[in-house]
């Protein structure tokens, strides 16, 4: 508890002036990012530093014994060069919510049946078996022009105004951070608070999800199962699934592979029976 207190009060007196001793680490434990003079956190006898004002209230979050984790294996390892991991172990399992294929721009369904494919961890559909191998041909393209409609088709239902890492809002430094991860949209203040969900983002996105259910359950207008037809509650549910950021009520954890199957089509019947 002296430590948490410490922490506190360090928060306020340290993160605008000079390193008052020299910091344990030299990426920022929260973004993996440089860090700067400007943020400082003081823990007994040791300081850890930050990039961003963002990133201490991350820190913050921290429960007591992974914060002194934490500095005890930056003082073992303080004569070695820091490792940034830049790539997430945790995956959103969350559909392809367009309606288009990304390379002809016509409808899923323009051409027979729609093409299903897993391409760098997210399932991305397409209208015909030729469309895929031209996505491949230019990924980085394709995923930034797939991103972009995403994000314009999920902001409506997006359930925060503040960033999901550093508590601020969200156009605390001008225009959010808008981005995909695993076909599904978040928002961050800054970009330092968006490299550090990358990191680490399995808890956030749980905070997102109980924000979602707790937004969208109140007006949610079905009693019924999208899937299964009969009453929420007649399996033992019902059972809250995110999809994209949206709530989808389910009476079973059966009826799951029904809504990733055609989730747009589960959408509808939700927005119909808000009408």
């Amino acid at each position: 508890m002296k430590i948490r207190i410490i922490l506190l009060a360090a928060v306020a007196a340290c993160t605008t002036l000079a390193f008052a001793s020299e910091p344990v680490n030299s990426s920022c434990p929260v973004s993996g990012r440089d860090v700067s003079s400007d943020y400082t956190v003081t823990l007994g006898e040791d300081t850890v530093a930050f990039c961003c004002g963002g990133c201490v209230k991350g820190f913050q979050k921290w429960d007591e014994a992974k914060q002194l984790t934490y500095i005890a294996e930056q003082k073992a390892t303080s004569t070695e060069k820091p490792t940034i991991e830049t790539e997430s172990k945790y995956v959103v399992n969350t559909p392809y919510l367009l309606d288009i294929c990304p390379i002809s721009g016509q409808k899923l369904d323009s051409k027979g049946d729609t093409v299903v494919e897993v391409i760098d961890g997210r399932e991305v559909r397409f209208c015909c078996a030729e469309c895929p191998e031209k996505f491949k041909e230019d990924k980085t393209k394709m995923f930034a022009k797939l991103d972009k409609l995403m994000i314009a088709n999920q902001l409506p239902f997006y359930p925060l105004t503040t960033c999901i890492l550093s508590g601020e809002e969200l156009d605390l430094f001008g225009e959010p951070v808008d981005f995909i991860y695993g076909n599904r949209l978040f928002r961050t203040c800054c970009d330092n608070c968006k490299g550090a969900f990358l990191k680490d983002p399995e808890d956030l996105i749980q905070e997102v999800d109980e924000a979602i259910v707790k937004a969208q359950l109140e007006n949610y207008p079905l009693s019924t199962c999208v899937i299964g037809k009969g009453p929420l509650d007649g399996m033992g549910g019902p059972e809250h699934m995110i999809v994209g950021n949206r709530l989808v009520e389910i009476c079973c954890n059966g009826c799951r592979k029904g809504v990733l199957k055609d989730p747009l089509a589960v959408f509808a019947k939700i927005d119909a029976s808000l009408k």
